[in-house]
């Protein structure tokens, strides 16, 4: 006669228990395939360090719990996602001319010198007078400037990184008590009739292969601001020489001359038979120079030099949702009672 005692306490198993068909039980009579066989009471006594007596107390106080457990590796995948800025400097040339004028004024003197015959008498005349002219010159000067501009660009690339996770699947095992072979009142083994209910999971650690895998950095232009440019440092004018029109231009001051007397008498036609040793002498002066007068500065063109790059200066890193693979078996199931190994 059979006693049917079935014990339905534990706690679930994972479904990859159902899955493995190796042991690493000592319960060789178990199928943990299946979860059905027949195990001696001489291996719970064993594993508990129970003896006969203590164990057929447990048997009726239905305290005895039968489980399974195997561990597990579960494949993981995580997206990523870097941003990073970097600086550039920029340096520039600029040339420029610039234009000026400057005017001048020279002094010019004049002697005009004669003799005037009246009949015997020879009368020697002479005037003088100064008088002045202006010009105007015009003169160039170059010069060039440097200039800094700084910029920045940004980028985004995208990665991935691959990891594991252990884990450890339990399942709870359904038992009858064998009481046709119980002899002196005494319960001889346990009949299990498989797996009981839904098994469970639990998370061990979580290792990654290596750091996110990324692609290139993908950068747009920089987007510069103007440059800074300095003063210009000009030299000095480059000035021709003064061009001075004719005598003609000059405008002259009063005669000198003795009371009485008239330049005109050294130079009226009518008096050519009376005018002799006639002199007229015009001699110019010292050059003044004015003020010098500066034109616009004429701008040329900007001429970049090389980008110079600073460092990349990466973000963090952000990961996206872990991403599960299948959970699958990385050993052999192993049963326990009462959490003490078969």
């Amino acid at each position: 006669m059979r006693i049917r005692g079935i014990i339905t306490t534990g706690i679930a198993a994972s479904a990859a228990i159902a899955l493995g068909t190796t042991s690493a039980s000592a319960a060789t009579g178990i199928d943990l395939t299946t979860g059905k066989g027949f195990l001696g009471k001489g291996e719970v006594q064993t594993a508990l360090g129970y003896n006969n007596a203590a164990l057929q107390k447990a048997v009726d106080a239905k305290s005895l719990v039968f489980t399974a457990t195997q561990p597990t590796t579960q494949s993981l995948t995580q997206a990523a996602s870097q941003s990073a800025t970097q600086t550039a400097t920029q340096t520039a040339t600029q040339s420029a001319t610039q234009s000026a004028t400057q005017s001048a004024t020279q002094k010019v003197s004049q002697v005009l010198s004669c003799t005037v015959t009246t009949g015997s008498e020879k009368n020697p005349k002479v005037f003088t007078r100064d008088g002045s002219r202006s010009v105007t010159r015009t003169g160039t000067r170059t010069a060039s400037h440097v200039g800094t501009r700084t910029g920045s660009h940004s980028s985004t690339r995208t990665g991935a990184r691959t990891g594991s996770l252990a884990g450890v699947s339990t399942g709870t095992l359904g038992y009858d008590i064998d009481v046709d072979a119980r002899k002196n009142s005494q319960y001889t083994g346990f009949i299990f009739n498989g797996w009981k209910g839904e098994p469970t999971y639990k998370d061990g650690s979580t290792t990654w292969d290596s750091e996110a895998k990324f692609g290139d950095w993908e950068f747009g232009d920089y987007n510069f601001g103007d440059y800074a440019f300095g003063a210009y440092s000009f030299g000095a004018y480059d000035f021709g020489d003064y061009t001075f029109a004719s005598l003609d231009d000059v405008t002259w001051g009063d005669w000198v001359a003795k009371p009485g007397d008239n330049p005109a008498d050294c130079l009226r036609s009518e008096n050519a038979d009376k005018v002799s040793d006639v002199s007229n002498v015009v001699t110019p002066g010292a050059i003044t120079d004015g003020t010098i007068t500066d034109g616009p500065v004429a701008e040329g063109a900007v001429t970049p030099g090389d980008v110079v790059e600073g460092d990349v200066k990466e973000g963090a890193v952000q990961y996206g949702a872990t991403q599960y693979g299948v959970r699958t078996a990385t050993g052999p199931k192993s049963l326990f009672v009462n959490g003490k190994a078969l």
